[in-house]
Formats: structure tokens, sequence, C-alpha cells
């Protein structure tokens, strides 16, 4: 009830009481949206995957078992990363696959562009079935 005499004067804004309140809760919100901002930041950055080469190889190797990349496609790339494994100082290995902020340099790592729309896709080779069992003794 003492809020709503505060509103009761002829012009609430030139009471003190009111303009400090007003101010104080821009203040608070303004205040609570910077330290979420800020936040949100650090558990972005804290969260960020790193990528690896062998991240990056299980990539590729899921593209071409679901046939978005061909046999030969998926040869060069795997080729490259071995290149980049072969090259890389052994005491960092994921620091040549990401740039100074940790998320992965997309110079090294280049997926190819899709396929054109109507273009064949070679599928991957079908697995071997497995072994039929021995039939049960006593049939023919």
């Amino acid at each position: 009830m003492w809020a709503l005499s505060l509103l009761a004067v002829d012009d609430p804004l030139q009471r003190p009481e009111i303009i400090f309140g007003i101010v104080g809760l821009i203040a608070a919100l303004l205040a609570g949206a910077v330290v979420i901002s800020l936040t949100d930041k650090w558990r972005k950055r804290a969260m960020a995957p790193t990528h690896d080469e062998t991240d990056v190889l299980t990539t590729y190797r899921d593209m071409y078992e679901h046939g978005e990349i061909t046999e030969v496609e998926y040869a060069e790339l795997r080729r490259k990363i071995a290149e980049k494994v072969k090259s890389a100082p052994a005491s960092v290995p994921s620091a040549a696959a990401t740039d100074p902020t940790g998320r992965p340099d997309p110079a090294k790592f280049v997926v190819p562009a899709p396929p054109a729309p109507g273009a064949k896709l070679d599928p991957p080779a079908p697995s071997t079935p497995p072994p039929e069992p021995p039939a049960p003794p006593g049939t023919s």
C-alpha cells in the first residue's frame, strides 16, 4: 500500500525515492546482463571442442560410410591427414589443427564440396556376410 502512496503525488518523478529506485533497478539489470554475457562467453570458450587429426579422420570415415564422399576422396583426405600427422611436432599434435583461439583452422581441414544435384554417388563397398552356421546334426 505504501507504494501506491508514492504514486499518489501530482508528479511522482519529482520524488527522489522514485528516481533513485528506477536508477537502481536499471543499474542492477545492466550489471546482470554484463555478468550473464561474460559467463556465457567463458562457458563457450571452455566447452569449445578441440579438433585433432583423429577427430577429423573419424568424421571423414563417417562421411565415406554414409556415401557422402567417394572412396577416392576418402583415400586422398586420409593421405593428407597422415602427412600432417607425420610433419606435426610430437609435443603439440592438436596445435597444428587449431588457430590461437582454439577453434579449428579451416585452412588445415578442407571439407570437399558436396556433389552436384543428381550426381551419382558410389556407395561404400558392402561388408562380407558372416559365414553360414553348420547344419544341425540329423539334417541333410
